[in-house]
């Protein structure tokens, strides 16, 4: 019997990975957890044989948190999702130690196909993750989603500026600014500027890092 944790703050999302894991006789679903921090101890434990970890959480992106389980637990193994597919995606999640990787278009039979191999030893990377790692696009990086001036505001928000002071430094209006900021949080799937700082510690994009 294969142990699984679900860790995705999008509820619709983790319960009906629950339903359909819980159809296999050989899968059984042992927590269900919407942060970090409320899986951080069951995740900890030795009856979690794999835990499936949305990248963008309220508290802490997954690929922090599996990156601290890592270095508790070195055989800790876990299988990335994310609604993304380029390659500086795939490759920070298995510089983390992430054993799989899924997207969230993926179909349930690779889900099932995933948690299987994974949790019995293997690797599993969804077709789309395989195509970007081996599409050699040059000079991929995590923000390539972003355009020019959203760049400039995800790096202000990441120094810790207000939106009234980036909108004083644009020269543009707050609303402008609340409109780049929520386009940013999507595009990078982050919940909070808080997460946003997270993400950009995660892939050393702060100054210093």
């Amino acid at each position: 019997m294969i142990r699984v944790v679900l860790v995705d703050d999008h509820v619709v999302v983790r319960s009906g990975f629950a339903q359909l894991l819980g159809l296999e006789e050989d899968l059984r679903v042992t927590g269900q957890f919407s942060s970090a921090g409320q899986a951080w101890q069951t995740l900890l434990g030795e009856d979690v044989d794999v835990a499936v970890l949305d990248i963008a959480m309220p508290d802490e992106s997954g690929l922090s948190l599996l990156k601290r389980l890592r270095q508790q637990r070195p055989g800790f193994r876990a299988i990335v999702l994310s609604i993304y597919d380029t390659p500086a995606f795939v490759q920070s999640a298995l510089d983390a130690g992430a054993s799989g990787y899924l997207t969230k278009r993926c179909g349930p039979e690779e889900l099932v196909q995933a948690v299987r191999s994974v949790g019995t030893g293997g690797h599993y990377l969804c077709a789309d993750a395989v195509k970007a790692l081996r599409g050699g696009e040059p000079g991929p990086t995590v923000l390539s989603e972003l355009t020019p001036r959203e760049r400039e505001v995800f790096e202000l928000l990441v120094k810790g500026d207000s939106v009234k002071e980036i909108a004083f430094k644009l020269d543009v209006s707050h609303k402008t600014v609340h409109g780049h900021r929520a386009n940013v949080l999507g595009k990078l799937q982050c919940g909070s500027t808080i997460e946003l700082v997270h993400f950009a510690l995660d892939n050393q994009l702060l100054a210093g890092h």
